[in-house]
């Protein structure tokens, strides 16, 4: 056996996580074709955490509008 063979692979908690997630979803909906559905689920995780980027990003309303008492130090 070679060296390689005897290491062990670490799975980072990030792929662990996703892929369980995919999976569940996966055997709950029993779509047609695996690789269509991976693409489709993969899509909208990544269109999601674009999103919740841009929410996180974005000042909220009371951010963005000064309060008389903070326009009064300027």
């Amino acid at each position: 056996m070679s060296n390689q063979t005897k290491q062990r692979i670490q799975v980072p908690d990030g792929l662990r996580d996703v892929l369980l997630e995919f999976s569940i979803a996966y055997l709950l909906e029993q779509p047609g074709d695996v690789v269509d559905y991976a693409v489709e689920f993969f899509t909208r995780l990544q269109e999601n955490r674009k999103t919740n980027m841009v929410a996180v990003e974005a000042p909220s309303p009371d951010e963005s509008v000064m309060s008389q008492e903070e326009a009064s130090f300027l």
